[in-house]
């Protein structure tokens, strides 16, 4: 749950980026669906969840290891 919701915000984030990096606007001042930078926005989405998910994982692991050390049998 948590990897979706960094996934949404940082998609979210890095479209209003590259929308205002690159505006989505005609010659003739015509606002136009920058299909562009939504695929830019959802593979930075995509690439920040697989890192929060990798991060967590490691987290997790290294809390295990403190909690139950392996010199004692777990119970």
């Amino acid at each position: 749950m948590r990897n979706l919701v960094v996934m949404v915000f940082f998609t979210l984030a890095s479209y209003n980026i590259a929308d205002y990096i690159s505006a989505p606007v005609t010659e003739d001042r015509h606002r136009y669906m920058p299909v562009g930078n939504l695929m830019k926005s959802i593979i930075c989405g995509f690439i920040s969840a697989v890192v929060a998910f990798l991060v967590s994982v490691k987290a997790l692991k290294q809390r295990k290891k403190i909690k139950y050390p392996f010199d004692r049998p777990l119970r």
